[in-house]
């Protein structure tokens, strides 16, 4: 019997057609400075979302396959796994060296949580770097190095953007963020590398249990080359530069128009 899950193990269908979509035009060695222009261009243009599972409570595909259609052929929104996973093919393809980790989103928190989430270590020149596309707003916009005793490394290119520095005690890895208002401790992880399997039933318990956080309401979520957009619930919010925006999208239509206008995210049967 096949493997039931070589879907996650699978190559990008077509990697022009990805690159492409997030407006990446260089070369394809895996350098540090392509590993940036590749993290900054995922943000920009992929938009983090809970939308297929909020609105049909069903728990979307990890296979690479159903993810690069949904997200690149038809450009939907996808959830931390699902764009993540896709990222991990695209570094397969690339030749970086780097490996999957499973991550806790403390977000602030001091209680303990369930983790429902995941990253890639990347190492380039000996430096081991934190690579994370599908966190949504809180994501860094840049790999973060993780080097003891760093200071806060910017991931901005804006104020919207957090910044973070890395806390090691031995293989366990704290990221604190600071939004240029505040830090709090962001995401947890273990430096230990995860099969892509073991994502499936936090993939699962992410999309469907009524305690996750990306349950309670429809998040999407994108930054821009000069700021960010989000809708929570039924609030438009965008930030430029010092200026925020906040809309309440009252109807069904309101909503969808936004997605297009806003996200570029065209709801099926518009």
């Amino acid at each position: 019997m096949a493997f039931l899950f070589s879907g996650l193990y699978e190559d990008v269908p077509d990697i022009d057609l990805y690159l492409e979509r997030i407006g990446y035009h260089g070369d394809r060695r895996p350098t540090l400075d392509n590993l940036k222009e590749l993290v900054k261009k995922n943000q920009t243009h992929i938009p983090y979302g809970n939308l297929d599972f909020y609105r049909n409570q069903s728990c979307p595909s990890l296979a690479i396959q159903d993810i690069f259609e949904k997200i690149i052929i038809r450009h939907g929104c996808g959830g931390c796994f699902e764009i993540n996973l896709l990222f991990f093919a695209v570094l397969r393809s690339f030749g970086y060296d780097f490996y999957p980790v499973i991550v806790k989103c403390l977000f602030g928190s001091s209680d303990p949580v369930v983790p429902t989430h995941c990253a890639a270590i990347v190492t380039i020149d000996g430096i081991r770097y934190y690579t994370d596309v599908g966190l949504g707003l809180p994501s860094p916009v840049v790999p973060v190095a993780l080097d003891e005793d760093q200071d806060w490394q910017p991931a901005a290119i804006s104020p919207n953007y957090y910044s973070y520095k890395t806390h090691l005690n031995g293989n366990n890895v704290l990221l604190e963020g600071y939004n240029g208002s505040k830090s709090m401790s962001m995401v947890s992880f273990v430096l230990q590398p995860a099969e892509l399997v073991d994502f499936v039933p936090l993939n699962y318990y992410a999309c469907m249990s009524k305690t996750s956080p990306v349950t309670q309401g429809i998040i999407v979520e994108m930054f821009t080359d000069r700021g960010t957009a989000s809708i929570l619930k039924n609030k438009l919010r965008i930030s430029s530069d010092d200026r925020t925006e906040e809309t309440i999208l009252e109807t069904d239509d309101d909503l969808n128009a936004a997605l297009w206008e806003v996200f570029g995210i065209k709801v099926s049967g518009e």
